[in-house]
């Protein structure tokens, strides 16, 4: 469970999963207050921390010498289509077999394979 809470403040948000407290806003060009992450900001760090994290526990697994793991999120369309770009940059050395098989398993972590499927979303006004 997520609950966002939003008063007159334009825009900003307090999110909580009942355990941790986050701000999300919009920036200030856009009428915001630029507390926190914009909500597609938010989204593209969803996913790029759950790669990250994902390609750490394999990597660790594995024993490859890989010190740091850097995941850039971008937004796109093509045709109509939203496109979420992932430039991942391991520091450490790896060959070519490996490094084809991180953007294998990037595309495994389960923020990866929400957005890659349709889904449904239902609202209802209470």
């Amino acid at each position: 469970m997520v609950k966002a809470t939003i008063n007159k403040e334009h825009y900003a948000c307090s999110v909580t999963n009942g355990s941790h407290d986050i701000i999300v806003d919009e920036p200030l060009e856009l009428g915001g207050t630029h507390k926190g992450f914009a909500p597609k900001g938010l989204l593209m760090a969803s996913l790029a921390s759950c790669v990250a994290i994902t390609l750490r526990m394999y990597v660790d697994r594995k024993g490859w010498p890989i010190d740091k793991i850097e995941v850039e999120v971008n937004i796109d369309a093509e045709n109509g289509e939203t496109i979420f770009l992932e430039e991942i940059t391991c520091t450490g050395v790896l060959t070519e077999e490996q490094k084809i098989r991180l953007e294998e398993i990037a595309s495994k972590c389960p923020v990866s394979k929400i957005l890659a499927a349709g889904h449904e979303i239902r609202s209802k006004v209470l």
